[in-house]
């Protein structure tokens, strides 16, 4: 048993080593849970299944644990209550993405396999592997003090690859559950000497299909582009129903979207700031850009890409695609566009707001289809006390390295059914950051971050007990 001295954290150089010395362990536990392709929405009983032995997993360490079933997937949710002052949650997910394409992987997506330091397999990194590594990093924090300082909880659903249908029902049915003191989403990690980050929040989501086409106004087939002057180009009313949501300058043009978006506060601004640099290099770098979007670097780039929302149109379908030409005037034509939204900007708000600049522009007869979940937009603090916690442990397990803050990511998840209870951050290092190849074939985990969150986690535990 490793011993707090005098009220003062253990070090988490030897929480690490003790870590590393169960790596064997969070190996095996994530071959169990890879076995399983729990895409959402298609691979059903291995969902039950994958779901099943979660709840036995934490059954086994004396969690009180059951099943919450939805529609879909089913939640499962833990608790153990050691009548401690501060209680920690943590939220994963135990679904995945399509192995697709099945042909680009280099060994079964559904069995864990060992390559030069890394565990590959569709889940390993997102989220399987962070799950494995958060329950057995509150085992080791037992282990090392005798018993576990903070009462934790854990959500863990089967739909976040889909959108989370069905957390909110969740979420609704049990408030007092999500009730804590603070929430890892997902991960809180950090690695000696390796640059990281702290994400303090996502930014909503909601997904749009547009169509222009359908008798009266257009024809009910392809037309020979001869007869253009005469006959409506369902492509060209899509265009132009696309080209009023923004423009040039990339402003957002629908009434009531930028009033909305709140300023970033000094604090927000201070994070922001550390970001600018590394961000414009990123995305020159990784995606061969010559500049980026209207030339934005710095501060500007980063409060852009974070701190406010954007329209994407993410596909375009009409007309003939095929080699050669084909003169035709199109009858339908469509569109997919990902709005993200950031604070006071819901989704039920961007909807409302969308719909209604459509039909004042006079496209009403543009079909409007909202994709089936979405997600809004939450954040915590970036001086809240969790996160300030959580910045300092980062700091000093990175040093020399940076630790920096998020206000927003870029990114959309779950987050906003948790702030209302708890305050809610992610943190990840460079490790994590660079080759886990997520969402992609032969997506993978470093064992060490396998190690690395396990620690984490423990330190978090402590600290939290000691704040």
């Amino acid at each position: 048993m490793v011993e707090s001295a005098n009220g003062h954290p253990i070090l988490h150089s030897e929480l690490l080593e003790i870590a590393r010395k169960n790596e064997q362990k969070a190996l095996d536990l994530l071959r169990q849970l890879v076995r399983f392709p729990s895409v959402a929405n298609r691979d059903k009983q291995s969902i039950l299944e994958c779901a099943n032995l979660i709840e036995e997993q934490l059954t086994s360490r004396g969690f009180k644990s059951t099943q919450f079933p939805t529609e879909g997937s089913p939640v499962v949710f833990g608790e153990k209550s050691v009548g401690a002052r501060k209680t920690l949650l943590f939220y994963q997910h135990y679904d995945v993405q399509p192995e697709d394409p099945i042909d680009a992987w280099e060994s079964s997506p559904w069995e864990v396999s060992v390559r030069e330091g890394r565990a590959y397999g569709r889940g390993a990194f997102d989220n399987k592997g962070p799950l494995v590594a958060n329950l057995l990093g509150m085992d080791l924090i037992e282990r090392a003090l005798g018993e576990i300082p903070v009462n934790v909880k854990f959500v863990v659903e089967g739909e976040e690859e889909a959108g989370s249908a069905h957390l909110p029902s969740f979420a609704s049915a049990n408030r007092d559950f999500l009730k804590a003191d603070g929430c890892v989403m997902e991960i809180a990690t950090a690695a000696p000497g390796v640059r990281s980050e702290i994400q303090c929040g996502a930014k909503g989501t909601v997904y749009f299909e547009l169509v222009a086409g359908g008798t009266p106004r257009f024809p009910g087939r392809d037309v020979h582009s001869g007869y253009a002057g005469g006959v409506p180009n369902a492509a060209w009313r899509l265009v132009w129903a696309l080209s009023s949501l923004k423009d040039e300058k990339e402003n957002i043009l629908i009434d009531g979207v930028n009033e909305l978006v709140e300023p970033p506060t000094e604090e927000d601004l201070r994070a922001l700031s550390d970001f600018g640099e590394d961000l414009t290099d990123m995305l020159r770098g990784d995606y061969g850009l010559g500049s980026t979007l209207l030339g934005r670097s710095g501060l500007e780039l980063a409060t852009a890409v974070f701190m406010k929302p954007s329209i994407t149109i993410s596909g375009v379908t009409t007309g003939y695609q095929g080699p050669g030409g084909k003169t035709i005037v199109p009858s339908t034509a469509s569109a997919k566009v990902d709005f993200r939204l950031v604070p006071k900007l819901t989704a039920q708000k961007a909807e409302d707001l969308f719909r209604a600049h459509l039909k004042k522009k006079g496209f009403d007869d543009i079909q409007v289809t909202k994709a089936e979940s979405s997600y809004d937009p939450a954040r915590t603090p970036v001086d809240h006390p969790f996160v300030r916690m959580i910045h300092n442990m980062s700091k000093q397990v990175a040093t020399p390295a940076h630790a920096r803050l998020a206000p927003i990511s870029f990114g959309s998840g779950p987050n906003y059914l948790f702030v209302p209870h708890a305050p809610c951050c992610l943190a990840v290092s460079q490790t994590e950051l660079t080759g886990t190849n997520f969402h992609a074939p032969n997506e993978n985990i470093p064992l060490s971050s396998m190690t690395n969150t396990m620690a984490f986690a423990a330190a978090l535990a402590e600290r939290l007990a000691l704040a």
